[in-house]
């Protein structure tokens, strides 16, 4: 669902993607994670994103809402300050998960995609921020 905006109008996110899945990897993010909808946000930036752009997204996620999961895709990733910090501190304190993607790693996406692993490559992206915890 392209641009779906909330009740008020206040939160316009740029791709919700529904997840119903009733087994494999996105069951796992589903039940982990409460993605019952994965919310995806779009910067063009040509810089990385920093905390305001982190801030955003989790705005976006609520438990009895979209979920709690979100992902950013964005050009160049996020500032090892704000953006880091700010994707630790959702984790901790509200359990909003949220994922940066950057070129290279939509790049790696796209080839996994014709041997069926993209999953792999969140699933890495998961498995990295939790682990570095």
């Amino acid at each position: 669902m392209p641009e779906n905006s909330d009740y008020l109008k206040t939160n316009r996110r740029d791709f919700i993607l529904s997840n119903y899945a009733k087994d494999g990897f996105w069951e796992f993010l589903r039940s982990n994670y409460k993605a019952d909808y994965i919310v995806v946000d779009a910067k063009n930036y040509s810089n990385k994103i920093k905390k305001d752009e982190v801030l955003q997204i989790a705005n976006y996620l609520k438990p009895h809402g979209a979920g709690m999961f979100g992902m950013i895709f964005t050009r160049k990733g996020g500032d090892s300050r704000g953006c880091e910090t700010t994707l630790r501190e959702q984790w901790i304190l509200h359990g909003k998960l949220i994922l940066v993607f950057d070129d290279e790693d939509v790049e790696n996406m796209l080839v996994a995609s014709s041997t069926g692993t993209t999953t792999d490559i969140i699933g890495q992206k998961i498995e990295k921020f939790r682990l570095s915890m």
